[in-house]
């Protein structure tokens, strides 16, 4: 198998940095492996920390297999405040006390958002409403409209509570705003909240124990088809690796999305079964 830093595409692991916005974290990567074209598949918040998945070349025409996997954080709570970023980064906008609050009152209050949750989309983030992106409109003093949107969230731990803080992890579908879901709880707590210490450490079946502070750690690189790990493969070769490379379909009777993958093990397209076919969706030869 080629290595993944010679070859048209690879994916990166990256603990990113507090400080630094996911762009600009994906850039380093992609300049240090001489890759021009990059993305990544889920932004984290410039002062949050952790995973990040960095594509880079033909791996960015991966991103649509990988986006939508759930996420798991870890993060922190302190209860009092409100800010106009729903994190500790931002503006604080109100103060109010903060009663007694045992871990079965807690407990209960993560009961409430377990499962199908609506959040309002923080006034800081990057969707689009009138007048521009939210933030943008945010910085210039207004209130923009933002969206409810729908998120699946669920196996919640507590981690430590003392006093006015508090510190979570908690599974999410991708979408979800952590900075919404501590805003949310702190007013189901009969306080307030902002989101401190923003850490992602998982991404589908990848962990950030996998991933490197550093952008150049080839221990942290991965080729195509390594980042596609957790979907099944097949192995074409002959005609059907030329019927593949044209976009055509072969014979077989795998159901779903799969890689497929030549002798070498490279990664050539992503294919899904269709009855008795595969018919590639993504070729990269």
């Amino acid at each position: 198998m080629t290595h993944p830093a010679e070859s048209p595409g690879a994916a990166y692991l990256l603990d990113k940095r507090a400080g630094i916005t996911s762009r600009k974290a994906a850039a380093e990567v992609a300049g240090s492996w001489s890759f021009g074209k990059y993305g990544h598949t889920g932004t984290l918040d410039p002062d949050a920390t952790g995973l990040l998945v960095v594509l880079m070349g033909k791996a960015t025409r991966l991103a649509r297999f990988l986006s939508g996997s759930e996420k798991t954080y870890r993060f922190g709570l302190e209860l009092g405040i409100s800010t106009d970023t729903d994190d500790t980064s931002g503006r604080i906008l109100e103060r109010k006390p903060v009663g007694e609050i045992s871990r079965d009152d807690l407990e209960e209050v993560l009961a409430g958002f377990t499962g199908t949750v609506k959040q309002k989309v923080p006034a800081y983030s990057a969707v689009r409403v009138r007048g521009g992106r939210a933030y943008e409109v945010a910085r210039r003093g207004l209130v923009p409209d933002t969206p409810t949107r729908i998120a699946h969230v669920g196996n919640w731990k507590v981690e430590s509570q003392d006093g006015r803080f508090i510190v979570l992890s908690v599974t999410v579908s991708a979408g979800t705003y952590v900075r919404a879901l501590a805003r949310d709880i702190g007013e189901r707590l009969g306080t307030l909240a902002a989101a401190f210490e923003i850490r992602r450490t998982v991404i589908g079946g990848f962990h950030v124990s996998e991933a490197s502070g550093k952008p150049d750690d080839v221990r942290a690189l991965m080729s195509m088809s390594e980042i596609l790990r957790d979907y099944p493969s097949i192995v074409v070769e002959g005609e059907a690796l030329e019927r593949i490379s044209f976009g055509g379909s072969i014979p077989g009777k795998v159901d779903g999305t799969m890689r497929i993958l030549d002798g070498d093990g490279e990664l050539l397209a992503v294919g899904e079964g269709r009855g008795d076919r595969i018919q590639p969706i993504c070729v990269l030869v």
